[in-house]
């Protein structure tokens, strides 16, 4: 018998190594048919002439071809090689047909995206371009279709996951032809992505009914603090006509009574309002929408403030910590730079679409930060009582107008929607079961959706501007997102432009709460003239930063932007090492790089001001706050004191926050830039009738309140890292590069397949160095019964961190210092999959090369894409 079972037992070993063997086989021939071809010479229809592809020892790709037609598809070709994957999925959620690869889980978000209508959209632009940049949208086409037909079929694992995923088969997914309108409606993504004030006005909208007083509710909202730095410190220079930069004070906002069941619908479109950024990876949680986290950091210095007399720019933009990165390092170069061929550009582009969207030429160089003025309003339409499918608007009935969308699910039948709308924009009722029955309709008045925006246009406008003129010109066709765009040039001028589609609201409309529709007294009457937005070039003071901070100062001159900007301490911290920097004999590009991988958190010592009473009764409690106060103020992974700091405001917030809002409302609000500042203030005033917790029947101290949130927090340190010695930055905050679709199934094997980490990252929520993460993923989710709130030790797992980083002296191009997070690669076991993610952790950067001499000396593969021959 034993010898039975143990031949028995080495025959199934056999059978189990055979089965691993073979998978593990046909992982490796699925992966290693996707890896791009990058020496040698392979012929491409549509091809006039050869085009040279140069990859360096990072992985930066270089193109280099005679006309733009040629350019553009072979950066069509290119993008395919190295990320076909990640552009048929932006591609699906650009659409709205997730649910057609990857099933009933992501109907939600198919309908909110259909509901919006960015198809309808981006065909409304892509009609409008004008014949060059058509010309280019099609030749990138071309390229993706040329990179499909080399292939025949042969894709990676991930088309043979989602083919069996879809109901394909297991011949895997077959991607439709590539279009312009492909590419073109990638744009409403970053749009929805980085614009407007939805999820606030929702939030306000629940807080409101929740507190009882809206004046308490905008006291979790605070607008930036005084003495808080703004990007043009100064009005208008020039004339035209000027708006106030305030509206006049709003009149009090009434409470709107919601069912339980409206209030969960509302909280459900929050989360299907996520969903977009969520599918394409972009931001991996979504929460109130002004202070969640997406930022970035940019500044330029004039050539007499910097150490080698020229100017100079530095950009961070921050978003998701995402495999592969958003980005992709290139650079786009006619052979010979005319008329007919304008082309010699490096930087980052978005896979997907042509062009190079930050980076430099050969005379200018640009970045962009988040400027998130409100550009989106929320319209509580009054439904006509005698005909529900028609609703009121200035004394009149009028029907609904309607079209139907036909979503096809993987694994069930089709979801047909149908969309009203009124005069203000689509209505979101429909994307959220509860609030169909509601007694308003919700509409949504977006600039993207209803007017033509020429954004596409203007990067390829912004790619081969020569000056400041050029570079202002193609920003005045900007439509959105709008960004902070900062701008250095080969001459030594700086300057800062402001772009975009922002209404003009009507008096006393301060666009944070929802506005009555029927009365007709909420109507926008235009869109801020490009002329009148804020502009800034070559200041005295030879240096510009923006940090998603306010743009400009009350009663300035220029139009109201909004409400919600970042309170500032990004920016107020680089000014600060840029001045010391400037102090000396001018800033460097090392030290501009160093700047950018900043630690301190600037909010933290007035938090820490506030625990100045507190006595915590445990010892873990007295050795927290031993170390607070200690700290020096910085995150790096080693850092014991700034873990102390992080998990007590953490508990501090909640503790504040959680019993006044509810676990439902407070999961979008708790860790945004705005709970920072209510937590200050509240801290700053400890007699505030804030302090004591409504639910309990004694009154509360402020200090014994903060003595039992420091002991609870020590607490959780302990129970989730164990002895004091292990309570450091880097075992609680940690980055895991997550592929956004196959790479969050929940499958093992796939994550471990596509993702990279978790890794021990330095930075935090609020530094230079903003490595960000989700407290809302610690709580119960409303719109998600069956979730799961993670646990204290994996509370700080960063989710948006600085996506790219890149240092421009404009007199040593060839000097330039970039960055991204992951690789260039977007195969699985590909060299440059995320052979920079040690460099991105480390705070390193990379050389770009621009010039021909040293693409060549850089050079480590050349690929020739030719024509067929005859």
């Amino acid at each position: 018998m034993r010898r039975f079972l143990r031949r028995l037992g080495l025959g199934l070993l056999l059978v189990v190594l055979v089965v691993v063997g073979s998978g593990i086989g046909a992982v490796a021939f699925l992966t290693g048919r996707a890896l791009p071809q990058v020496a040698g010479r392979i012929e491409v229809a549509g091809l006039g002439a050869p085009v040279e592809v140069v990859r360096d020892v990072n992985g930066v790709v270089h193109i280099t071809a005679d006309t733009p037609h040629n350019l553009f598809l072979a950066q069509g070709y290119v993008h395919a090689q190295e990320r076909l994957w990640q552009m048929e999925v932006w591609r699906h959620v650009s659409y709205g047909r997730l649910s057609e690869l990857f099933g009933p889980t992501q109907l939600r978000t198919d309908r909110f995206i259909r509901t919006l209508g960015w198809r309808a959209a981006a065909e409304r632009n892509l009609a409008a371009m004008p014949a060059d940049v058509r010309a280019a949208l099609d030749a990138y086409a071309e390229g993706v279709n040329a990179y499909l037909d080399t292939r025949g079929g042969l894709l990676g694992l991930a088309f043979v996951v989602a083919g069996l995923r879809s109901g394909d088969g297991p011949g895997g997914y077959r991607p439709e032809r590539w279009t312009p309108l492909d590419s073109m409606t990638w744009s409403k993504v970053q749009a929805w992505n980085l614009s407007g004030n939805f999820e606030s006005e929702v939030f306000r909208l629940l807080a409101d009914a929740r507190l009882g007083d809206p004046a308490l509710t905008d006291r979790l909202l605070p607008e930036a603090p005084g003495g808080s730095p703004v990007i043009v410190a100064s009005g208008p220079a020039t004339g035209g006509v000027r708006l106030p930069r305030s509206p006049a004070p709003a009149p009090a906002a009434s409470v709107i009574e919601w069912s339980a069941e409206e209030q969960a619908g509302l909280i459900g479109l929050l989360a299907a309002a996520s969903g977009p950024s969520a599918a394409a990876g972009l931001d991996a949680a979504g929460g109130l929408g002004a202070g969640h986290g997406i930022g970035s950091n940019s500044w330029v210095v004039a050539p007499s403030r910097s150490a080698t007399g020229d100017a100079m720019l530095a950009n961070d933009p921050h978003l998701a910590a995402m495999m592969p990165s958003i980005w992709f390092l290139n650079g786009l170069h006619c052979r010979a730079v005319t008329a007919a061929c304008p082309f010699n550009v490096a930087g980052v582009s978005f896979p997907g679409v042509p062009a190079v969207v930050l980076g430099h030429n050969a005379r200018i160089a640009w970045g962009a930060t988040n400027a998130n003025p409100d550009v989106q309003d929320l319209y509580l339409e009054t439904i006509d009582p005698a005909d529900p499918g028609r609703y009121l608007f200035k004394g009149e009935s009028r029907p609904f107008e309607t079209r139907e969308e036909r979503i096809r699910v993987a694994g069930a039948p089709d979801d047909v929607l149908t969309v009203r709308s009124t005069v203000h924009g689509p209505v979101l009722n429909d994307v959220e079961h509860r609030l169909r029955d509601a007694p308003v309709a919700i509409a949504l008045r977006w600039p993207a959706i209803e007017s033509v925006d020429r954004t596409v246009e203007a990067i390829f406008r912004v790619n081969t501007a020569s000056d400041w003129d050029d570079f202002r010109a193609a920003l005045s066709i900007f439509g959105g997102p709008s960004q902070n765009f900062v701008y250095a040039d080969a001459n030594g001028h700086i300057g800062y432009q402001l772009p975009g589609a922002i209404p003009i609201r009507a008096a006393g409309d301060r666009g944070d709460r929802p506005v009555p529709g029927a009365d007709g007294d909420h109507e926008w009457s235009g869109l801020v003239r490009f002329e009148d937005l804020p502009t800034l070039f070559d200041p005295p003071e030879g240096l510009i930063v923006t940090a998603n901070n306010a743009i400009t100062e009350p009663g300035a001159g220029w139009p109201f932007l909004g409400r919600e900007v970042d309170p500032g301490y990004r920016a107020q911290r680089a000014l600060d090492l840029l001045a010391a920097g400037l102090a000396d004999d001018g800033i460097s590009v090392d030290e501009m790089a160093t700047i950018q991988v900043d630690s301190a958190v600037l909010r933290a010592p007035l938090v820490v001001a506030g625990l100045a009473r507190a006595e915590p009764q445990t010892d873990d409690g007295r050795l927290l706050l031993e170390r607070i106060r200690a700290w020096d103020g910085r995150c790096p992974i080693e850092s014991r004191g700034c873990a102390a700091y992080m998990a007590a405001e953490y508990r501090l917030l909640r503790d504040a926050f959680d019993g006044r809002l509810g676990l439902d409302l407070a999961r979008d609000y708790v860790g945004t830039t705005m709970s920072w500042q209510a937590l200050i203030d509240f801290l700053a005033h400890p007699d505030d009738a804030w302090r004591d917790e409504p639910a309990t029947p004694t009154r509360e101290t402020a200090p014994a309140v903060i003595a039992a949130s420091l002991d609870r927090a020590a607490s959780e340190l302990r129970d989730a890292f164990g002895a004091p010695h292990r309570w450091t930055w880097g075992r609680m905050h940690t980055a895991t590069f997550q592929e956004g679709s196959l790479g969050t199934s929940g499958i093992g094997p796939l994550e471990w397949y596509f993702n990279a980490g978790p890794y021990p990252a330095p930075g935090a929520a609020g530094a230079l160095n903003a490595a960000y993460y989700r407290f809302r993923r610690a709580y119960p989710d409303p719109a998600e019964p069956e979730y799961v709130p993670v646990p204290f030790r994996e509370v700080f797992a960063v989710t948006n961190l600085p996506s790219f980083r890149q240092v421009v002296d404009l007199g040593r191009l060839d000097e330039a210092r970039v960055m991204i997070t992951t690789g260039n690669a977007g195969n699985p076991f590909d060299r440059h999959y995320g052979d920079l993610v040690d460099e991105w952790l480390a705070g390193e950067t990379i050389q770009l090369r621009f010039s021909p001499g040293a693409i060549r000396s850089g050079a480590v593969s050349t690929l020739v894409l030719a024509p067929p021959a005859p």
